[in-house]
C-alpha cells in the first residue's frame, strides 16, 4: 500500500515539472519489480498476490451471500404484511399506487 502512495505522489510530482528527476530515477528502477519494493523474493510475492485474490473473492462470495439473504427476506416481509414493492427512489404515497 505504501509503494502505490509512493509512486502515485512521486509521478505527479515528476508531471510538475518540479524536478527531482535523480532520486526519483532510482525509485522507478525498483517499481519494475514489485516483489523487491516491497522487501519480498518473487515467490513471496506471487504468494501473496494469490492470499489477496482469495481473500477478495472470499468477500465477494459473503457480500452475494447476504444480498441474496436481505432480497429473500425483503420478498418475505412485502408477502407478510401485504406491502406493494416500490422502485421509486423516493418513498411516496403515489409511487405503490
Amino acid at each position: 500500500m505504501a509503494f502505490l502512495m509512493k509512486s502515485m505522489i512521486s509521478n505527479q510530482v515528476k508531471n510538475l515539472g518540479f524536478g527531482g528527476g535523480s532520486e526519483e530515477n532510482k525509485e522507478e528502477g525498483g517499481a519494475s519489480n514489485p516483489a523487491a519494493a516491497q522487501g519480498m523474493t518473487r515467490e513471496e510475492y506471487e504468494e501473496y498476490q494469490k492470499q489477496m485474490i482469495e481473500e477478495k473473492m472470499e468477500r465477494d462470495a459473503a457480500f452475494t451471500q447476504k444480498k441474496a439473504e436481505r432480497a429473500c427476506l425483503r420478498v418475505h416481509l412485502r408477502e407478510k404484511y401485504r406491502l406493494p414493492k416500490c422502485t421509486g427512489i423516493y418513498m411516496s404515497p403515489l409511487c405503490c399506487r
